[in-house]
């Protein structure tokens, strides 16, 4: 895979994150796509609301809480008021 079909595809999960309202379609999204590790699904899921970071807790989390955090603040969705 080059690139540009990595790109497509990213874009591709991003579109469809997107249209998402709930926890179980975002699990739905990243099992069609093959997507397991936490570290990407939080990464998506950042590009998706265009930001970098959303925690600002100061404390570690594990990947999976951070991942469960990122899962409340998209479904939640304000911050489809900021773009």
């Amino acid at each position: 895979m080059n690139i540009t079909d990595v790109s497509y595809k990213v874009d591709s999960i991003v579109d469809d994150l997107f249209i998402s309202a709930d926890k179980d379609r975002i699990e739905q999204v990243f099992s069609e796509h093959d997507i397991n590790d936490p570290g990407e699904k939080i990464q998506l899921l950042r590009k998706c609301m265009r930001v970098i970071d959303t925690s600002n807790t100061g404390e570690d989390l594990s990947p999976a809480d951070e991942y469960e955090d990122e899962v409340a603040i998209f479904v939640e969705g304000s911050w489809r008021f900021l773009i």
